[in-house]
């Protein structure tokens, strides 16, 4: 009797030990997954962090297509869209917001949504903005940033591709600003708050010219006194330094400005356009 008590007493310890081993092993799987789990989700958190900031760019004037990429045509006119100032922020959790400035008028749209970070790892990687503004409007942009040509691109449904510069608030006048350092040191007048819309009208011509923060966007219309349908608007833009004006490449000063009029030439000739 007392032997029989000693084997099931053995028996039963091996049990235990047994169950208890097998309940580490269990425990050390399960923390092996969570910290592999973790690792991941970190590192695609990660991965995106790197795509946040600011990326902004100017979208030059078009004629509005159709969804076969034909300009629109009602009652025999092609339909302008102006020069758009663009300005997406990408933030951490996938989310997007998009400012839209219509660079002819003044006004402002504003959406909001999520994006995804698609062949993160590739040379060229794709960032996918899904937006809305709350109505009806839902457009969706892709940024395609290609790393070896340093070059990030938005590309969006039946409208002109056009380029980006990440934070190009703080970058674009720094790119010339070598070339114009000594300039900008000599010329002791005060920048003024130059923002605004800027227009001149004869009897040859109308020009306007819409200046946000540290670029300008330009419409002239030669008028020819054959009727409108004759009158094709041609579309120019730029960048703004202080109070001076350069073309888009930054070297060609074309003109100045003071918060108050903007002085440009024409055809050889110079005008004063008023805010």
């Amino acid at each position: 009797m007392l032997q029989r008590f000693h084997f099931f007493r053995t028996l039963f310890i091996l049990l235990v030990i047994i169950t208890s081993c097998n309940g580490n092993i269990d425990n050390n799987k399960n923390k092996d997954t969570n910290t592999t789990t973790t690792e991941t989700a970190a590192s695609s958190v990660n991965d995106n962090a790197a795509f946040l900031g600011i990326y902004h760019g100017v979208q030059q004037a078009y004629y509005l297509k159709n969804q076969y990429g034909d300009d629109m045509v009602v009652n025999g006119n092609k339909i302008p869209v102006p020069s758009i100032d663009f300005k997406f922020i990408l933030k951490e959790n996938g989310v997007v917001n998009l400012q839209q400035i219509n660079l002819e008028e003044g006004t402002r749209v504003y959406y909001e949504g999520n994006f995804t970070v698609l062949d993160e790892h590739s040379p060229t990687i794709k960032i996918t903005c899904n937006l809305s503004d709350g109505k009806s409007s839902n457009p969706v942009y892709t940024l395609v940033i290609n790393n070896a040509g340093n070059t990030i691109t938005c590309i969006g449904n039946n409208e002109p591709q056009f380029l980006l510069e990440k934070n190009e608030e703080e970058n674009s006048a720094s790119s010339n600003s070598a070339t114009h350092t000594e300039e900008k040191n000599n010329n002791t007048e005060a920048v003024q708050n130059n923002d605004g819309v800027y227009s001149f009208h004869d009897n040859s011509v109308d020009l306007k010219i819409v200046i946000h923060g540290q670029t300008w966007t330009g419409k002239t219309t030669i008028i020819t006194g054959m009727g409108e349908e004759y009158d094709k608007p041609e579309y120019q833009s730029g960048i703004v330094i202080g109070n001076d004006i350069y073309e888009s490449s930054g070297n060609i000063k074309i003109g100045s400005v003071n918060g108050r009029s903007l002085t440009t030439t024409i055809s050889d000739s110079q005008v004063t356009l008023t805010k």
